[in-house]
């Protein structure tokens, strides 16, 4: 059957709490006999990966490929576009046919994800039944993202600090020590909003500080339910900034300021059983000589509303963009002119949104306020020297 499909979103990307519209485009050469036309929303967290163990059959040492897997359902809506489901066979016309659609989503839901580990997605899927033929799919994906409204959480709006006292040793003895502090006026951020960052050195040892990096790095647990749980984490620097101190490699005090600009990645999240998304400030110090470099690390949260300091949240709400970087979203297939045949009615169905397992639960971590010197749930130095970044997020 040579029929074409669009399904065409009003946006590209939905706030949780908000409606997807869109309509749906058909085009069909030639008359067609059909039983109905249904459209489903569904969003849902995938987990897979794979490892491999080893064990003992027998007395002799064998290995096996283990499969981690999970899945959680958010949504699942489905309405009839046109015709009745276990109704009789009805006639499409040829021609080119229009129907909107409309579906509410919950304002509990997390938003869209990829990662090695796992993915959050959303779909549309419209479905043709045809008496004594294959049915007819075609599908689109959406992005939604969190309500996270940063100004409902008065601890963001407060400066956060870490700081490091960082003793090297020579060959001769250990030197006084260098203290390093970080600081930030606030830990809530939205995208394409610059992240303010203070890092102070006092340098009492006889150690030539070289160099500074400072990243924002998104961590992202996945949990696996089968056969076993079991959580895999992987870490990802999102952007960053290195600044040389070789004018400032003898100074006693070293005060960096830096800017580091938000850009679009997914909103901080941990309202999904099996995947939970985390933001840190790593600040690396590094030094000359065979010395490990001191790393600092400060949780930040990524909303989706920004802090207004004002205390009026309507404004910022307002003024607001949340279309994410244009895509196509529909195949490069040009519906055919009308062929005189009459155009089917546009309804416009209403959903009734499917099951959230659990509501929003609180914000995850929150960076602790000044003057409190460190952040306790930072990763060690090993752990991200290692590669294996563990998240500090507790699953439920």
């Amino acid at each position: 059957m040579s029929m074409n499909c669009l399904i065409i979103f009003d946006k590209t990307e939905f706030v949780a709490g908000d409606n997807v519209t869109g309509h749906v485009d058909i085009t069909s050469p030639h008359p067609v006999n059909i039983r109905y036309i249904s459209l489903t929303i569904t969003g849902s967290a995938d987990v897979h990966w794979t490892e491999s163990e080893s064990y003992e059959e027998n007395g002799e040492r064998k290995s096996r490929t283990i499969t981690y897997s999970s899945h959680e359902q958010y949504l699942n809506s489905r309405t009839i576009l046109y015709g009745q489901e276990g109704g009789p066979t009805i006639h499409l016309p040829a021609g080119s046919h229009s129907y909107n659609f409309l579906c509410a989503l919950p304002n509990g839901l997390p938003g869209t994800m990829f990662s090695t580990y796992g993915t959050i997605e959303y779909t549309a899927k419209v479905k043709f039944d045809i008496p004594w033929a294959f049915d007819d799919k075609f599908k689109e994906k959406f992005r939604v993202v969190p309500r996270l409204d940063l100004s409902q959480n008065p601890s963001l709006k407060m400066p956060s600090q870490a700081e490091k006292v960082k003793n090297y040793c020579t060959w001769k003895c250990s030197t006084s020590p260098a203290t390093i502090t970080v600081t930030l006026p606030q830990s809530g951020f939205v995208k394409n909003e610059e992240i303010p960052i203070s890092v102070n050195i006092t340098n009492m040892s006889h150690v030539k500080m070289s160099g500074i990096q400072i990243k924002l790095v998104k961590s992202i647990v996945c949990r696996s339910t089968t056969p076993r749980v079991k959580e895999k984490s992987e870490s990802n620097k999102i952007v960053y900034e290195r600044f040389d101190l070789d004018d400032k490699c003898n100074d006693r005090i070293i005060n960096i300021e830096a800017k580091l600009t938000v850009p679009y990645t997914p909103v901080t999240c941990d309202i999904s059983s099996n995947i939970k998304i985390s933001y840190y400030m790593e600040v690396a110090v590094y030094v000359s000589g065979c010395h490990n470099t001191a790393r600092l690390y400060v949780p930040v949260t990524i909303g989706t509303f920004p802090i207004n300091f004002n205390g009026d949240t309507s404004t910022a709400l307002s003024q607001m963009s949340f279309h994410a970087p244009a895509v196509p979203i529909a195949p490069s297939v040009v519906p055919q002119a009308n062929t005189g045949m009459p155009m089917m009615p546009p309804p416009l169905p209403t959903y009734s949104p499917g099951h959230v397992p659990a509501p929003m639960p609180g914000m995850p971590n929150m960076p602790v306020p000044m003057p409190v010197p460190t952040v306790p749930t930072a990763p060690t130095p090993d752990q991200t020297m290692n590669g294996d970044l563990k998240s500090n997020m507790n699953f439920q």
